[in-house]
């Protein structure tokens, strides 16, 4: 999309929009695929979640490890939109990012914990309010932008996204109120394409169901729900584009990073088309070559399986597990289990023991599926040996060293928790500064007034005027002048230039600083007689001299 060079903040709201869907529409497959790998499990998981806990009558034995499998896809999904915006605004300034390694992805995830939760309840309270909620959305969608940016700790990460959020604050509001009018019709059309579609696949196919039969049948919590979920991953990619494009922007104002992105755009293509040459000739070869491999017999691949005869007491023990499944339970009502028990214990004792129910679970999960390997790798070898003797027992010897392997990792997560715990609480030693002295040699020509701060040449001349050096003094107190001179930019510091070329400059820059221009020029006047001529100085003209600095440093 070409677009007039201008202004960011001259570009109306829907001319954001329209740039944040050009851009996602023209963005490589793969960044936007980058996008869906993360809501796309936690939406299925939600979803999972809302229709077990509203119907299965066994949702509070596990509600905790679902919380908590519901907390983990959320920084999941968190992530990975942190990654889809990384590339996204290499897209949009034209440059490649830096690799991704594994302390990168620990910074962002960390980043994304600390600051994307509190959204949850921030979000919710300030569209109630109204007013902040622009605002409040715009920084939680700056810091996941923001996030990797390696340079920022959390809390210049914090501030940045305050100044973001703040900028365009006009153009932001009318983005909520058009992006919003847009989700509703995106809602409205997703209702009507889930209400249609169980006729549609009647007509078509012949396949008949009770949605069929009844539409209203379907308004239930849980289609509400899945309603919500696809209508947020059909808007919420173009909300994290405008975002991207807010930030690099709102950055570019300070750094011109858009300047240089538009020059890009005139770079030569062709590495771009020999590239996608490449990879159709790649594609071509190996279907070739596949259409060239000799296909054999199925009668030679397929082996030969023996009937099996199931004792009676393992069948129905294999029923009685499958019949116990979850999947096969959601019509069971809801039992009053140990519910007296359950009362008995406070929150967070409940939630203490669904964890480590939990944890059992998976590690008992994890045991017997890796003893079922070990089982048919170790058990078909004895098979082949025809031998019948029990050998090593391999599943105790595969607990046992499971079992030493999770005390090591418990043991070195204690100790590292341990030495930080005593690192962040160590005394920090007490050091006193000393004043840095910077030996400066006034009597040489070749030093400048960059050597020293204004205060650092201020503080030497008056301990030349107290030892009598009035001549090194009054020079000291000069410097003094073109150090705050440069330090309020109306000169540029640099050892061709004069005393003269400092006049001058000073008058084009500060022409409206009459006072400032006459106490200067007369220092100048009075410097040059004395330094580079064989006037004489005494503790007056130095103290008049400094009284004239005194008074640059008020006027300017």
């Amino acid at each position: 999309m070409k677009r007039n060079r201008r202004k960011q903040h001259d570009m109306g709201a829907v001319e954001w929009i329209e740039e944040a869907t050009h851009r996602l529409r023209t963005a490589p497959l793969g960044v936007t695929a980058l996008y869906f790998i993360g809501p796309l499990p936690f939406v299925i998981g939600l979803l999972f979640f809302w229709a077990d806990m509203s119907r299965n009558p066994f949702a509070k034995q596990h509600v905790v490890e679902a919380s908590l499998g519901m907390a983990a896809l959320f920084l999941w999904m968190k992530f990975w939109q942190a990654l889809f915006a990384r590339r996204m605004r290499g897209v949009v300034s034209g440059e490649t990012p830096p690799p991704l390694t594994a302390r990168a992805c620990l910074r962002i995830l960390a980043t994304q914990l600390a600051f994307q939760p509190p959204g949850l309840i921030l979000l919710p309270v300030s569209a109630v309010i109204t007013i902040p909620f622009a605002w409040v959305y715009a920084f939680f969608q700056s810091t996941n932008v923001m996030t990797n940016d390696a340079r920022l700790n959390f809390g210049e990460l914090f501030r940045r996204a305050v100044r973001q959020a703040a900028l365009w604050a006009a153009v932001n509001h009318a983005l909520k109120a058009i992006m919003f009018i847009f989700t509703f019709f995106v809602l409205f059309n997703w209702v009507i394409v889930l209400m249609m579609l169980p006729k549609l696949i009647h007509i078509l196919f012949g396949v008949d169901s009770v949605f069929a039969q009844s539409p209203m049948a379907m308004l239930n919590t849980t289609f509400i729900a899945a309603v919500f979920c696809l209508t947020y991953l059909s808007v919420d990619p173009i909300l994290k584009v405008i975002y991207v494009l807010r930030c690099f922007y709102g950055e570019s104002l300070a750094t011109g990073n858009d300047l240089k992105a538009e020059l890009k755009q005139y770079a030569s293509p062709s590495r771009e088309i020999l590239s996608r040459a490449a990879v159709l000739l790649l594609c071509v070869g190996l279907c070739s070559a596949q259409a060239a491999e000799p296909t054999t017999g199925s009668s030679e691949m397929t082996p030969k399986v023996e009937a099996q005869t199931i004792p009676p007491g393992e069948l129905d023990r294999a029923i009685s597990d499958v019949i116990g499944q979850r999947k096969y339970i959601w019509r069971m009502p809801r039992e009053t289990v140990a519910e007296e028990k359950l009362a008995e214990q406070g929150k967070l004792s409940k939630f203490i023991e669904g964890i480590f129910e939990m944890l059992k679970k998976v590690i008992k999960s994890s045991l017997e599926w890796i003893g079922r390997i070990l089982d048919r790798l170790f058990g078909g070898m004895r098979r082949m040996s025809g031998s019948d003797e029990p050998g090593i027992d391999w599943k105790m010897t595969l607990y046992t060293i499971l079992y030493v392997l999770i005390a090591m990792m418990v043991a070195m997560l204690v100790v590292f928790l341990f030495r930080t715990w005593r690192k962040r609480n160590r005394a920090p030693s007490v050091v006193a500064a000393a004043p840095m002295v910077t030996p400066v040699d006034i009597a040489d020509e070749s030093v400048g007034a960059d050597q020293l701060p204004e205060d650092g040449w201020s503080r030497l001349a008056r301990e030349l005027l107290e030892r009598g050096e009035y001549r090194l003094a009054l020079r000291a107190y000069y410097l003094a002048s073109l150090a705050h001179l440069a330090s309020r930019e109306l000169v540029t510091l640099a050892k061709f230039k004069s005393n003269r070329d400092y006049e001058r400059e000073l008058s084009r820059r500060g022409h409206a600083l009459r006072e400032l221009l006459s106490v200067f020029g007369s220092n100048v006047s009075v410097f040059d007689r004395i330094w580079y001529g064989r006037h004489e100085v005494n503790r007056e003209t130095v103290g008049e001299f400094a009284a004239n600095v005194e008074r640059i440093k008020v006027g300017a």
